[in-house]
């Protein structure tokens, strides 16, 4: 069964960890580099040059999630309710209230204003053909 390069640094970090600290920074030719994850925080050995995490797609990810997460606290700004006129921090982009409660207020008073509305224009309409 055919191994890559970064299979094989997984299975092998005891080997490249001696060669680490015996030999200064080769084995077999090749620079062995010691790093600390950018995901998890774990220390690791490496011969890839560009190689920044331990396990690249899962602490990749989590990296990435990371950045994402701090990114999108801070460009968060706090909104009015439309409803109660308070204010508040969204936890997603479309957020117009700060609550469930105020978005079922707001939606029972539309459609109450819609539906009178509509009466209104029946009443008129009754009241001028008598």
């Amino acid at each position: 069964m055919y191994m890559t390069n970064e299979k094989w640094e997984q299975n092998n970090q005891d080997y490249l960890k001696e060669s680490y600290e015996e030999t200064g920074f080769t084995a077999g030719g090749y620079a062995v580099r010691k790093l600390i994850c950018g995901g998890c925080g774990r220390v690791f050995y490496t011969t890839i040059y560009t190689k920044k995490y331990c396990h690249s797609y899962w602490c990749g990810n989590q990296a990435n999630n990371r950045r994402q997460r701090e990114y999108r606290q801070m460009r968060r700004q706090d909104l009015v309710c439309q409803c109660c006129g308070e204010k508040f921090t969204p936890k997603r982009a479309g957020a117009h209230y700060c609550s469930n409660t105020c978005r079922q207020k707001d939606y029972r008073k539309r459609v109450t204003d819609a539906t009178s509305a509509q009466n209104e224009h029946l009443v008129k309409r009754n009241a001028s053909a008598k």
